[in-house]
């Protein structure tokens, strides 16, 4: 149960517009709109002025806006261009992907950065990283779920399948409605501590691990992913081998394998949507359990056909 305001402040503060939901363009136009009153005013009054541009920040830090409705204005009336361009969210949508924090909140770098590159410590980013995108992709993954038997060529078509036992597998490990929420069976699914698992508070799940926050367009994908991820355990000891971040890029691939929904047994569908992210609305696709609408997967049309990397299933 969430706490109940302990101050004034607390009741005058807006978490839809603040913190990690803050509209960045919102904010700017709300502090011009400030600085230009603020002008205005100084021409009668310097103190008057300054006194009324700290309050008109002090505002706009604890609500995110100071002109009521600036938000659906913004949304509205600024470029699609500029919204996309202070949008923190991935391409992929809102709630699915990662987000990652370019700095930790002590200023240092980030966690999973090398302390110095091979190359003799050097720390451009760059170099990071494209280290780090060699130590998280060193296994093909269609090449590695067929050689473990998950995937196999399809009877009637040419494309790729579960295989009976895998999919027997996931369906076992369904059955024992892993709690997606407690914090040793995530540690589990990332392989780490436990204490490095930080569940956000959001419409959808979403585990930061470090500077990483992971993210999923609802309860059922994730629990999708934990049952793959103790089913390929299961079926081979070399599934803990291939890098952590490829693994879940892997297990998300796989959700669109199934020929049922994970969650409820009803029949998937494809479907377009409007996503809410913190600056603009835009469309997705979506893939997901028609009868309970549980959405299984979330991708921008446009990346349809791009060379991801990913499997086809």
């Amino acid at each position: 149960m969430p706490e109940e305001p302990t101050s004034a402040i607390d009741r005058f503060r807006e978490p839809e517009y603040t913190g990690e939901n803050r509209c960045v363009p919102c904010t700017a136009v709300n502090v011009g709109i400030a600085l230009a009153a603020s002008v205005l005013v100084a021409l009668r009054s310097r103190r008057v002025a300054a006194f009324a541009f700290g309050g008109s920040l002090l505002v706009i830090y604890l609500r995110g806006y100071l002109v009521p409705g600036t938000p659906t204005l913004t949304k509205r009336y600024l470029p699609d261009s500029v919204l996309a361009a202070f949008d923190k969210q991935s391409l992929e949508g809102p709630r699915t992907g990662i987000e990652i924090e370019a700095v930790s909140e002590s200023g240092s770098a980030p966690e999973d950065a090398e302390s110095a590159a091979a190359d003799g410590g050097a720390t451009e980013w760059e170099t990071l990283e494209e280290l780090e995108y060699q130590r998280e992709n060193a296994v093909d993954p269609a090449e590695f779920l067929l050689e473990v038997n998950a995937i196999e060529p399809c009877e009637r078509e040419s494309d790729l399948c579960l295989t009976d036992e895998f999919d027997a597998r996931v369906g076992r490990e369904l059955d024992r409605d892993h709690d997606v929420t407690d914090r040793a069976t995530l540690a589990e699914l990332f392989d780490v501590d436990r204490r490095a698992v930080t569940v956000k508070e959001r419409g959808y799940p979403a585990i930061k691990i470090g500077r990483r926050i992971h993210k999923w367009p609802g309860t059922a994908a994730l629990a999708t992913d934990v049952a793959t991820h103790y089913a390929l355990c299961e079926q081979t000891d070399e599934w803990t081998a291939v890098p952590r971040g490829q693994r879940l890029a892997v297990l998300e691939a796989l959700r669109s394998f199934h020929d049922t929904c994970p969650d409820c047994g009803g029949a998937i569908a494809l479907t377009d949507e409007t996503v809410e992210s913190c600056c603009r609305s835009y469309e997705v696709l979506a893939l997901g359990c028609a009868d309970c609408e549980a959405p299984l997967l979330e991708f921008d049309p446009r990346e349809i056909g791009g060379e991801d990397g990913g499997i086809e299933p």
